[in-house]
């Protein structure tokens, strides 16, 4: 029995090759139409700093903890996003990342590590949650939506 050649072996049928070839010509025009688009204007930031994670005023219910080796202790949580958070004041005892607990309403908590991104001369500071994996992340981005739109769904 003869082996079939590398063309009978790898031919693509018809309808498969009409589909790839529309994607082909979507993906084309999408990248035409991305390019005659005008370039988004990033807003400059209070401190000229990155923000890789957009960040809303806390809601009401959600809040941030800090241990310190011995118990929880509360921030001061000015706004808040799924990656991160600005605090109005950092303790002294922090030096660099600490263990943070999140909490919102309808999620029991999450604990997670907050990376001290950077902190002004008035105390204020910028964190950047670390979590476990992205399971972790995904359950406190939830929360936090859930939180923000009823918060927004109050006013």
């Amino acid at each position: 029995m003869p082996g079939k050649t590398d063309s009978e072996e790898y031919e693509i049928p018809p309808d498969v090759e009409e589909a790839l070839l529309r994607q082909d010509e979507a993906l084309a025009l999408l990248e035409r139409l991305r390019a005659e688009e005008p370039v988004a204007r990033k807003k400059s930031q209070v401190g000229g700093g990155r923000r890789d994670f957009r960040r809303w005023p806390t809601p009401p219910g959600v809040t941030v903890e800090f241990h310190n080796g011995e118990r929880w202790h509360a921030m001061d949580c000015l706004d808040m996003g799924t990656g991160g958070a600005r605090l109005g004041q950092l303790p002294d005892w922090v030096r660099g990342p600490v263990p943070a607990r999140l909490k919102a309403p309808g999620l029991v908590s999450v604990i997670t590590l907050a990376d001290v991104m950077w902190r002004d001369r008035e105390g204020k500071a910028g964190l950047r949650f670390e979590f476990l994996d992205d399971e972790e992340r995904e359950l406190w981005a939830a929360a936090l939506i859930d939180a923000l739109l009823a918060g927004h769904a109050l006013n």
